[in-house]
């Protein structure tokens, strides 16, 4: 994702990658919401086992392969700035605007069971949420482990923050995340942490999946890729990270997914991906994210975005 790190580094926090700390909660179906909600609030992450149907991954996947067959991508990035390459990774593959490339990817960002737990988690701060990312990451064999970061750090690094979090994901995995190819490492409690505190190596555990697991995590909680130790075993996750519906998303989603295609769209997905706008009138606010002075979702309907 686009986001920045804390650290000694400035805005990058060194790639310590002696994961000896504890990992992340791990919950088993029949999931038990208010918990995993409290110790993602608390602990900054869990992971729920089984949350999305194989059938879906699998799906996922197929038409992922598609895609990428034909819109072949490199790996690697080349933004201008050295480090930040560095942080995306030289020999990881990530693919933004998932929404507009794999039509798959709409029943992942709208699983009822994330949208809610992300609307839990992000209800002190907004009545609504918007998919502020859909990013395939997709770790290739000898990939080194990425920069310890907080998605937070995407928007103004002054955002108060507090109990409860502004943004929040979902990383589900759609092949093994094992420490061998690169689990996502996540360090618990630091969403609580001042931050100019980098973790040490015992602070820093493991999100170890099956594919259809998924990591549900804070923005503010410190993470990153795992490095990839494997000659020929990428591990592939999609990245779904929700913000309060005020805030501007890092990914422009309505240019990724464009009227053409949002006209074929659930209203569910258009709301996520900010074709209504958010109401806070009840909370003594105002409208935001409205098209001519009005409801866009509305205009959409009625043929008036093209």
């Amino acid at each position: 994702m686009n986001t920045t790190a804390t650290g000694k580094r400035g805005n990058f926090a060194a790639a310590v990658d002696a994961d000896t700390g504890p990992d992340a909660t791990a919950f088993e179906a029949p999931y038990d919401w208010p918990a995993i909600d409290e110790c993602v609030r608390t602990q900054g992450a869990a992971v729920v086992r089984g949350l999305v149907d194989r059938s879906l991954v699998d799906a996922f996947n197929r038409e992922l392969d598609e895609w990428l067959e034909n819109n072949p991508r490199t790996v690697g990035s080349d933004t201008g700035s050295g480090i930040y390459d560095l942080f995306l990774g030289r020999r990881t593959l990530r693919v933004h605007g998932v929404p507009g490339k794999v039509r798959a990817s709409h029943d992942l960002i709208t699983h009822p069971e994330i949208v809610a737990c992300m609307r839990r988690l992000l209800a002190p701060w907004s009545n609504e949420i918007l998919l502020s990312v859909a990013e395939l990451i997709q770790i290739g064999p000898r990939e080194a482990a990425q920069m310890i970061h907080r998605d937070t750090g995407s928007w103004w690094p002054h955002l108060p923050r507090q109990e409860h979090p502004w943004n929040a994901s979902a990383m589900v995995a759609l092949t093994p995340f094992t420490p061998e190819t690169g689990a996502t490492r996540v360090v618990p409690g630091s969403c609580h942490w001042p931050l100019d505190q980098s973790p040490r190596g015992d602070q820093i555990g493991r999100a170890v999946m099956e594919p259809g697991d998924a990591l549900l995590f804070r923005g503010d909680v410190l993470h990153g890729g795992g490095a990839n130790r494997t000659t020929d075993r990428s591990r592939r996750g999609i990245a779904l990270s929700y913000c309060a519906g005020w805030l501007r998303p890092v990914d422009n989603n309505m240019l990724a997914v464009p009227p053409s295609m949002a006209a074929e769209c659930s209203d569910e997905l258009l709301g996520l991906l900010g074709y209504v706008a958010h109401d806070a009138t009840r909370q003594g606010g105002g409208l935001v994210g409205m098209y001519d002075n009005g409801d866009p979702l509305k205009a959409l309907r009625g043929g008036l975005l093209g």
